[in-house]
């Protein structure tokens, strides 16, 4: 008997020894279960909210403020009707964008909510919520104030040269872009989507920019060269005199006008410059705050170079001093702009060869249009302000400062 109670005891044992392993066991398996589920749930999250990041920049990045066939324009940013199903990777994604219109304000806000909900591998719903802010501010303003740099070839917005209207239709290679022009015109321009310049000049009356297709520019793609000159109009409140602020989100009523280049340069051009803007049908809308957009062509000479002046010409008032009559500033860097070696880019009185890039454009050019009894609004530099609304003036209807 005293042998047989060892082996009994050593029974036992393995037995007790085998039950705790096994509980051992099922808190290892539960472990990893839970590991694995928070693991999923995280990379739900993770990917949820992407989703509503993605759909955020998606309506951050719309490309005219009024409304615009083919390109998500800022009218278009409206509360979704229903949940719209995104799939995943290992979940299937509802969401929903939820508008809400900031009333009055200069310039319009919209509040951009996005709920992004999904279900559980345990059937549970979760979500995620992202909020942002969006400005009515048309995306070419954003950023024009700030002095542009300097002409490069470099692929930026939509693949394309950053010299390149954003509304222009890209055809391939190239795009085109119908400039502002009465009803009926046909002015077609033709980019090289690399350099950024125009390449050929086309009529095609009774066409859209939106509705170009590359059979329509084929002929026409490669018969001139030419740099763009480009930018704004923006008219500030005749109520008081302008600041900084003012000059930064102008809320005066548009007027209809002309933009005129003079050239100086040598050698000579072979053909003078052509501007086009689309100032009478912003005039006639009278919307407080609105801008004049322009246009023009500076058909390249062999140095690809140029000088000269570019000018406001008004039509139905007038420039000068008198009461009632206006001043015309324009944007540039708070220094002295005009001296030898100035640079093309920051806006000048007059734009010099030797300030100039070598057959490349130049956008942000822009203008501000106030009051005579004003003087051009003033902005000094501060640090972390990337917006330039420092203006000088430009014409005022003496001295050099001539119309």
């Amino acid at each position: 008997m005293n042998r047989l109670f060892p082996r009994g005891v050593s029974l036992i044992e393995a037995v007790v020894a085998v039950g705790v392993m096994a509980f051992g066991m099922l808190a290892v398996v539960g472990l990893q279960v839970t590991l694995r589920t928070n693991g999923d749930l995280s990379k739900q999250r993770a990917e949820a909210v992407r989703i509503a990041q993605q759909s955020i920049e998606e309506w951050r990045a719309f490309v005219a403020i009024e409304a615009t066939p083919i390109v998500v324009d800022y009218q278009e940013l409206i509360s979704d009707g229903a949940a719209v199903n995104v799939p995943g990777i290992n979940a299937t994604y509802a969401r929903t964008r939820t508008i809400t219109v900031s009333p009055g304000g200069s310039p319009p806000m919209k509040t951009l909510a996005v709920a992004v909900n999904w279900v559980d591998r345990n059937g549970a719903t979760q979500s995620v919520l992202l909020n942002s802010v969006i400005a009515g501010v048309a995306p070419d303003l954003a950023g024009s104030l700030a002095v542009p740099t300097d002409g490069v070839t470099g692929l930026k917005p939509l693949g394309r040269s950053r010299a390149i209207p954003l509304l222009a239709k890209d055809l391939g290679s190239v795009s085109g872009f119908m400039p502002p022009q009465p009803v009926g015109g046909g002015v077609t321009w033709v980019f090289d989507n690399v350099s950024g310049l125009i390449t050929g000049v086309c009529n095609l009356p009774g066409r859209t920019t939106p509705t170009l297709v590359a059979a329509d520019v084929a002929a026409c793609s490669a018969n001139t060269l030419a740099q763009l000159l480009r930018g704004y109009v923006r008219f500030a409140s005749v109520m008081a005199v302008p600041n900084a602020t003012q000059a930064e989100t102008p809320t005066g009523l548009p007027l209809d006008l002309n933009i005129s280049l003079s050239l100086t340069s040598v050698p000579v051009h072979p053909q003078p410059p052509i501007c086009f803007d689309d100032a009478e049908a912003v005039a006639l809308a009278a919307v407080p705050g609105a801008s004049v957009s322009y246009y023009c062509a500076v058909f390249s000479n062999l140095v690809g170079t140029w000088s000269g002046r570019s000018r406001v010409v008004p039509l139905g008032w007038n420039i000068g001093a008198a009461a009632g009559e206006y001043t015309v500033c324009r944007y540039t860097p708070p220094a002295p702009d005009d001296l030898a070696g100035g640079k093309n880019k920051d806006h000048p009185l007059d734009y010099t060869q030797p300030g100039s890039v070598a057959f490349s454009s130049l956008s942000g050019q822009n203008f501000l249009v106030t009051s005579a009894a004003h003087l051009c609004p003033a902005e000094a530099v501060a640090v972390g302000d990337f917006v330039n609304s420092n203006t000088l003036l430009h014409q005022n209807g003496t001295a050099i400062y001539n119309n």
